[in-house]
């Protein structure tokens, strides 16, 4: 099973932002393998990729976009997701990809 991941980026907490959405820069996005603008994903918040890969989480549905807008190794996330983690200053993010939605894991450093 391959795993793509970025380097760490710089956590933009966003009171405005849901929940289900996740904003990265495109050249972070090309580090996951991604070509598309934006995309649907099980998104899992601060939890180990062993329980990704095995589904002992609970995942919800979200859109990942990437926009030229998010500065380069930044990661904008809603701040119940930041709060989830214990507000950390960077997080990683893996991706599992699979169909017909692929999984991404947000861990805290």
């Amino acid at each position: 099973m391959e795993i793509r991941e970025t380097g760490f980026l710089k956590v933009l907490a966003d009171y405005s932002f849901p929940e289900k959405q996740i904003v990265i820069n495109p050249n972070d996005g090309f580090d996951l393998g991604l070509l598309m603008t934006e995309s649907t994903v099980l998104l899992y918040v601060g939890g180990s990729i062993d329980e990704a890969i095995n589904g002992d989480a609970s995942p919800i549905h979200a859109r990942l976009y990437q926009k030229n807008e998010c500065r380069l190794g930044s990661v904008e996330l809603s701040l119940k997701s930041v709060e989830k983690m214990g507000d950390p200053k960077r997080v990683r993010l893996h991706l599992i990809p699979q169909e017909p939605y692929s999984k991404l894991l947000i861990s805290p450093e």
